[in-house]
């Protein structure tokens, strides 16, 4: 008996050990520090293929939430909300949390943990060149998470992010001299990069909850019409700052992203009058003929002029999810998002990183999906890629 438990344990440790080697090209780790999940998302894309390019192990990093009337952020595992599994299937990862605890203090040792930007950074306070990476929240508050502080900062440019070969980046920052590239910022830009949003699935704790949600209120994904109301004052004054000519946040994925598909894009689109928002929404129950409305708000969710313009004259269920105050605002997002992305129907912001997360999730799946402001004509789902 003693003797089989010594050979489990035994095999026990080759596993763990084997589960943690040293990858000898070196690791990728970075802040995903601009800006809520939306944008954290966007650019994540791009760090995905930067460090595939580099064929570096990607560290994945903690989610950034902003509590409200908090003076800090928290900082939620990658896990928490995705699996990791899929993203292993298209490059190597590790999640930040096993990288610090069992790799770190070998591959990446106090004294010796570089920080990369592009240039020094300006900070009144501090005339020294630096990247100032730990300045300010979120900054200060994801590094520390992990006691994390910086011995040298470097100066990456000319260099950039946006590469087809490894070559000039491997050849300045060898993995033997630099076996992690931590940049204070995230190192990727998105366009070529959209059709990753599919490595991006829903870990079971999420599903679980937001399908416990549909189940408990009898709803059916193929009957089920979800939307994405950007009703706050911040997007609303953000929106004045449109000038029609150039995309604004997300909505290359409504306009194209050389501005191809002809789409001006204006204050309707961006900030849609609740009259237009009504009439949009009844236009897609008629035709959809959908039995459930979902929605999801940043702001106001008009639940009561929804049921008052056709609650009863169409016989709609019109729902929201009620957040329990035990549960993040951050946890919360990802029901809605998970919700807009298994609706057989949908209508979303066009510059909203948040819509632009649901919107891609749909195009993986083959789902249309609707803008406000826009005719259903003029969109195309994101062309299939076997990135």
């Amino acid at each position: 008996m003693i003797a089989k438990l010594l050979l489990l344990l035994f095999y026990f440790n080759i596993y763990c050990f084997a589960q943690y080697d040293v990858d000898p090209n070196g690791y990728i780790m970075f802040c995903p520090c601009m800006g809520r999940f939306g944008n954290q998302a966007e650019q994540f894309l791009g760090v995905i293929s930067f460090a595939r390019t580099l064929n570096r192990t990607l560290v994945l990093p903690h989610w950034i939430e902003y509590p409200t009337r908090s003076i800090t952020s928290d900082q939620i595992p990658f896990d928490t909300y995705f699996q990791v599994e899929p993203l292993q299937t298209y490059l190597k990862v590790i999640l930040m949390k096993d990288f610090m605890k069992h790799l770190a203090n070998k591959v990446w040792p106090k004294g010796k943990r570089y920080v990369f930007c592009y240039s020094a950074q300006i900070n009144e306070e501090s005339p020294k060149q630096s990247c100032h990476a730990k300045d300010g929240n979120p900054f200060g508050p994801f590094w520390s998470h992990f006691n994390i502080d910086f011995d040298q900062d470097i100066f990456y440019q000319p260099l950039f992010y946006e590469i087809r070969t490894s070559n000039d980046w491997n050849t300045k920052y060898p993995s033997i001299e630099y076996p992690v590239l931590a940049f204070s910022g995230p190192p990727g830009t998105l366009e070529r990069n959209i059709p990753l949003v599919k490595y991006f699935v829903y870990s079971d704790y999420i599903r679980e909850k937001a399908e416990n949600f549909l189940n408990k209120h009898q709803i059916s994904p193929d009957t089920l019409l979800a939307i994405h109301l950007r009703t706050g004052v911040d997007f609303e004054r953000a929106c004045t700052y449109l000038n029609g000519k150039s995309n604004f946040f997300a909505s290359a994925q409504c306009l194209g992203f050389n501005l191809e598909k002809g789409i001006q894009l204006t204050n309707d689109i961006c900030y849609p009058s609740e009259e237009n928002i009504l009439k949009q929404t009844e236009n897609k129950i008629q035709a959809s003929k959908s039995t459930v409305l979902y929605i999801a708000a940043d702001g106001d969710h008009m639940m009561e002029k929804f049921q008052k313009r056709f609650g009863k004259k169409y016989g709609v269920k019109i729902i929201k999810y009620e957040r329990p105050s035990s549960q993040s605002e951050g946890e919360a997002a990802h029901l809605d998002l998970y919700i807009l992305s298994v609706a057989k129907h949908a209508i979303v912001n066009c510059p909203s990183t948040f819509s632009a997360f649901a919107k891609r999730q749909r195009d993986a799946h083959d789902k249309l999906t609707d803008f406000w402001g826009i005719e259903n004509s003029q969109l195309t789902n994101e062309p299939n890629s076997d990135l």
